[in-house]
């Protein structure tokens, strides 16, 4: 399925255990911790967790990799 028109097409019911299935589905698959999740119960937790300065992290190791290739 390329759309998920379905899903709002649905009855209130349907899309109420579509939810919960997919809250379901995912809180089994964090629970085996795979690779991806990030336990964080705010975004201020997920910044934590990933690092507030990926960018500027990146953007280091860009130019450090521009560098010595020349």
């Amino acid at each position: 399925m390329d759309s998920y028109e379905w899903i709002a097409e649905a009855a209130a019911e349907e899309r109420d255990a579509i939810a919960r299935a997919l809250a379901e589905d995912l809180a089994e698959a964090s629970g085996r911790g795979g690779r991806g999740f990030v336990r964080a119960e705010r975004p201020s937790d997920l910044a934590r967790a990933l690092g507030r300065d990926r960018h500027a992290q990146a953007a280091r190791r860009t130019s450090r990799a521009a560098f010595s290739a020349s």
